[in-house]
């Protein structure tokens, strides 16, 4: 198929003539080399499904409320200043001032669109206001370019000059520059796709231009080095502006911004995920998939799928979300996300369902469905809070912690951008199209209008809450086609539909798609029956923690409302993290019994829909009285999502071992005044990691951090501390490494040189050096630069953990542990 862009051809006939996607629903989906047949799977725009009454339509309004709380001049003023031009107004807090200025304007735009694309007036103005400031600056900024990076000139310039600083979440010092540059191509992209701006599609096209003149020195070697600091789905949007312009300029781009460290593996099928940054990995295969469709590149498709099976199957846990502290933990092993306040994040998931529309159009396997609707119910129905809209970046699975929640005019994390996206799309997945037949891929109220025949399918439904749909009928005359309508993977047994009223005969099993054909008529009806059980479902390490299920429904328990710190953020840097204390494991409930016959002793609360108890499998005997209801029904409360089992005979001795580990992770954390778990992104970034010659990587499912030169973080003990107090440093490395010596300098003084002897294989080992009484009153008033210095021509061990510590007294050793 060929089309000819020099011709002007009309954005709708562009449209109509290509296959629509539902992340972007007025983006041609198909490249010149692949024909668009009578059977291309296509989704629906936006605009033609309308959500009814019910959880999506509240969460819907409830995001509109947010978007409109914003400040376009002010989500803009970084730009301006990096063009400058006077800001119109101030910069917003938190991360949209710390380094990763404007990230939040390109998300901004993008659910702008969104709601452009359905009708609301008001926030078109807004996204033409928008884009005509953007336009603005990068008119001002003269070559293309419309970016908010701070210094933003001195960095591209040293970039097109071959210098490549970079590491997993810096490049010449500056935060993930391409992942913010990321958000407005996107947004850009999504202004005029779902909204029809025109002016937004030339600057997109300008923006790519740049881009390409800033990397076109580069050779290979360093292109790669460029595409080890996090990119977000750079390689994506510029495959997506060749599908826009037909320029296939921006298609070798594209290829040029797609990281073989992750791509090559995957094309051999292997999984070599454990340790990385997981959201730093999700675009990169959107855009592999996306690439190898416009290309005809089937191989870097089947790489994208083997990505996604072996996330889906191996790493992502019952409602859909994966990483702990933002990373991949190894797949034989979730004890670190059931110990962390700092669960799968709300980002991940959110470019999971944006894959897995991907693959679905390219291969419309129910699979994709499933996870589909395991994850929108679950992870991002729960991510937003149902009275005030807040929206959540981890969601721990720690027994009995809890999540915390955005506020409009303080918090700009990367989950509050996509969040703004997420609950303006809720029904873009529902339905499906090919020539001949129509699909449901989710129970919904909802509304769909299939233009091409003239035909208005209405969803009625309470689901979850009652275990059946009704679909009706408009048609302005008779037509033969295929109904397709999932059976999904946790409906178990016959899937009973009736047709007007009548029994209609189905040969389907769970995970397939049912299909009724005939020929239709105004006014007919289809009823299907949605029974759902309860089962309990284990983590994928096999370990003793289960979540219970009810059909696609995670069910949750809400535990008690004590010590909920910060539970609405501010604008502080690490304000996403649920700050509040750890509750012991070994008090936490647990259930008792087989755990094969769990699920048959969960019983119904009458009268409440999606309500459980299950007080006669629940220990200690205190928490017999909670209810399981669903997960994303749980807020402003302490929970449990994953229960630790036992049986009945085993139950003591498991929970004395919880205790003993407990006890001592508890003395430890009561001690620890400030800590870095070294080559993870968060927490290098708030302790101002600073190095060279440096490396990372994981080992036994910890994260590490080595350099031939030197590395440093800055440490300051909590508010608080009593600055006579004694401090320690504690640092952690892998026992079976042998290492001749390296300096520790504290304040730019060297305090000791570490040796290890290499006698402790498949252990931790730990080096305490006491601070000296002048550093451990900066440490408390102000902070201290902690620096390890690699010997002439060898490198430093791998640092696995750095904190500071009060020094173990006698009444540490007594004080009993606390709830």
């Amino acid at each position: 198929m060929s089309i000819d862009y020099a011709n002007g051809l009309s954005r709708r006939s562009f449209v109509k003539s290509l296959a629509l996607a539902a992340a972007v629903p007025r983006l041609a989906w198909a490249s010149s080399a692949a024909t668009v047949g009578t059977g291309a799977t296509r989704m629906f725009a936006l605009a033609d499904i309308h959500l009814g009454e019910g959880v999506f339509a509240h969460s819907h309004a409830l995001n509109r409320r947010y978007l409109a709380a914003l400040a376009v001049d002010r989500l803009v003023a970084p730009y301006r200043i990096e063009a400058a031009l006077a800001p119109r107004a101030s910069k917003y807090p938190n991360w949209e001032s710390m380094g990763l200025d404007g990230h939040t304007a390109g998300h901004y735009l993008s659910a702008l669109a969104q709601e452009t694309a359905q009708g609301d007036d008001e926030l078109r103005r807004r996204l033409d206001y928008m884009v005509a400031e953007l336009a603005a600056c990068q008119q001002a900024n003269g070559d293309g370019y419309v970016g908010a990076v701070p210094n933003g000139r001195e960095l591209w310039n040293s970039v097109a000059a071959g210098t490549v600083d970079a590491s997993s979440f810096s490049l010449g010092n500056a935060w993930v520059p391409f992942y913010n540059l990321h958000k407005m191509f996107a947004g850009l992209r999504d202004a005029w796709l779902y909204a029809g701006n025109r002016q937004a599609r030339e600057m997109l096209i300008a923006f790519a231009g740049w881009a390409d003149r800033l990397v076109a020195g580069l050779d290979e070697p360093r292109m790669q080095a460029l595409l080890a600091t996090e990119h977000g789905g750079m390689n994506e949007v510029l495959a997506d502006v060749y599908a826009i312009t037909g320029d296939r300029r921006y298609l070798a781009l594209a290829r040029r911004f797609s990281h073989r460290a992750l791509l090559e593996p995957l094309l051999r099928r292997e999984d070599t995920l454990d340790g990385l940054h997981a959201n730093t990995q999700i675009p990169k295969v959107i855009g592999f998939a996306r690439i190898g469709e416009l290309d005809n590149d089937q191989a870097w498709i089947d790489a994208a799928a083997f990505f996604w099976e072996t996330v889906t199957r191996r790493r992502s846990i019952a409602f859909g979300g994966n990483s702990v502290r933002e990373h991949f933990n190894p797949v034989g092993d979730f004890s670190a996300m059931v110990g962390s306040p700092e669960g799968p994040e709300t980002c991940n998931s959110y470019n999971m369902l944006r894959l897995s529309t991907q693959l679905y159009r390219l291969d419309p396997q129910p699979r994709y469905a499933d996870f589909y609707e395991r994850t929108l119910f679950n992870h991002i129905l729960s991510s937003q809070h149902p009275q005030h809209g807040g929206l959540v970046y981890f969601t721990p699975i720690r027994p009995r912690h809890y999540r915390v929640y955005s506020q409009p005019q303080e918090c700009f994390w990367c989950c509050v951008g996509t969040g703004i996206e997420n609950h303006g799309r809720h029904g873009s997945f529902a339905y499906a199209h090919d020539a001949h037949s129509l699909t449901v891929n989710l129970y919904m109220a909802s509304q769909l209008q299939w233009r091409e025949r003239n035909l208005v399918l209405r969803q009625d439904t309470r689901f979850p809450d009652e275990e059946s749909s009704r679909l009706s009928l408009q048609l302005r005359k008779p037509q033969r086609f295929r109904l397709r309508l999932r059976h999904p993977h946790w409906l178990e047994g016959p899937f009973n539909v009736r047709v007007n009223g009548k029994h209609w005969p189905l040969q389907s099993t769970p995970s397939s798609y049912a299909s009724i054909e005939r020929e239709w008529v105004n006014g007919d009806t289809v009823e299907i029956d949605l029974p759902m059980r309860t089962r309990a479902e284990g983590l994928p390490d096999g370990s003793d923690y289960v979540a219970l299920m009810h059909g696609p429904i995670v069910l949750a328990a809400r535990t008690g409302t004590e010590n909920l710190d910060g539970l609405i953020a501010d604008d502080g840097r690490g304000s996403h993290v649920a700050p509040g204390p750890y509750l012991p494991l070994d008090r936490a409930p647990m259930l008792v019994g087989d755990r094969k016959a769990l699920a048959t002793r969960i019983r119904p609360v009458p009268g409440r829909p999606l309500t459980f108890e299950a007080g006669g499998l629940i220990r200690p005997t205190a928490f017999n009285a909670l209810q399981l209801e669903p997960l994303f029904r749980v807020h402003d409360a302490r929970y449990v999502v994953y229960w630790r089992t036992a049986t009945a005979s085993a139950y003591p001795a498991v929970v004395r071992q919880i205790e003993a580990d407990e006890r001592q992770r508890q003395a430890l954390e009561d001690r620890t005044l400030d800590q870095v778990v070294p080559g993870e992104q968060q927490p290098e970034i708030d302790h101002q990691y600073q190095g060279e010659g440096s490396s990372t990587g994981t080992r036994m499912g910890r994260h590490w951090r080595d350099t031939g030169k030197w590395i440093s973080y800055r440490l300051k003990a909590r508010d608080g501390t009593d600055p006579t107090t004694g401090l320690e440093l504690m640092l952690s490395f892998y026992g079976g490494d042998h290492n001749g010596g390296f300096d520790l300098l504290v304040e730019g003084r060297r305090l000791t040189t570490i040796r290890l002897q290499g006698d402790a294989k498949d252990a931790f080992v730990e080096r305490k050096i006491a601070l000296p009484e002048d550093l451990a009153q900066a440490a408390v008033r102000r902070g201290v630069t902690i620096k390890l210095v690699a010997a002439a021509e060898r490198r430093t061990s791998a640092l696995f953990g750095l904190r500071l510590l009060r020094i173990e007294t006698t009444a540490d050793l007594r004080r009993p542990q606390t709830n």
